[in-house]
């Protein structure tokens, strides 16, 4: 970590694709649903949607792919849902995610998870990961929260789960977040914060294009010494 950072006292994560491997649930289910209408999911497509709340993700895909007017946003989420549900039961972690998490909650590091999710999407795909999923204290579930106005990549999500720690961190500069996303990392990045980037290997190129500074192919990889965070053991 570069020296002028300041040392990093509370963490952010997201969840989809961060925590939990469900990216490639949300790719399989839109590329039903599109192929009924003659349309391809593509991976751009998907990129655009990474992040942000569940239904304005869902708004965007329907007008990029100029369905929007056989096809609405109520109308599309509920086969989607369907879909999504069975798959998200079966879902497994991410490398190194939930070591990660256990060994920054061991250190008393303030933990909390930012996402996009609504509250009933986001119990199906914790449900097989309890144990240490809630572990982390603030789950922030910004798909249904009425105090987030705006999704990512706008910086409201982070702001508001800062506000929502116990100890409020000084400074955003303090806090770091986790993200696969690049709308999650440009809401990081709006809101002041440092950023580590877990990209799928399809976003490797959105990371140069946003000039992320930490960039790693797994959890596994993380230094949290780097960050002033107790290393591992």
């Amino acid at each position: 970590m570069p020296s002028a950072k300041p040392p990093v006292t509370h963490v952010i994560f997201d969840f989809d694709g961060l925590l939990v491997d469900t990216e490639p649930c949300y790719t399989l289910a839109n590329q039903a649903m599109l192929k009924k209408y003659g349309k391809e999911f593509t991976m751009e497509l998907k990129g655009g949607m990474m992040g942000c709340k569940n239904m304005e993700a869902i708004a965007w895909l329907l007008e990029q792919v100029g369905i929007a007017d056989c096809v609405s946003p109520e109308e599309y989420v509920i086969e989607y849902d369907a879909m999504l549900a069975d798959m998200f039961r079966k879902c497994n972690s991410m490398p190194g995610a939930e070591r990660l998490v256990r060994h920054l909650a061991s250190k008393g590091v303030p933990m909390a998870i930012c996402t996009g999710s609504c509250s009933r999407t986001f119990a199906q795909k914790a449900q097989k990961h309890r144990d240490w999923i809630d572990i982390i204290p603030i789950h922030v579930l910004s798909g249904d929260d009425e105090n987030i106005k705006r999704g990512k990549p706008f910086p409201d999500p982070f702001l508001e789960t800062m506000k929502r720690f116990p100890h409020i961190p000084t400074d955003p500069s303090h806090v770091l977040v986790f993200e696969d996303a690049p709308n999650g990392v440009k809401a990081a990045y709006a809101a002041g914060m440092q950023c580590v980037m877990v990209p799928d290997q399809a976003f490797l190129e959105h990371a140069r294009l946003l000039c992320v500074d930490n960039v790693l192919s797994s959890l596994e990889d993380f230094k949290p010494e780097e960050f002033g965070l107790p290393a591992f053991d």
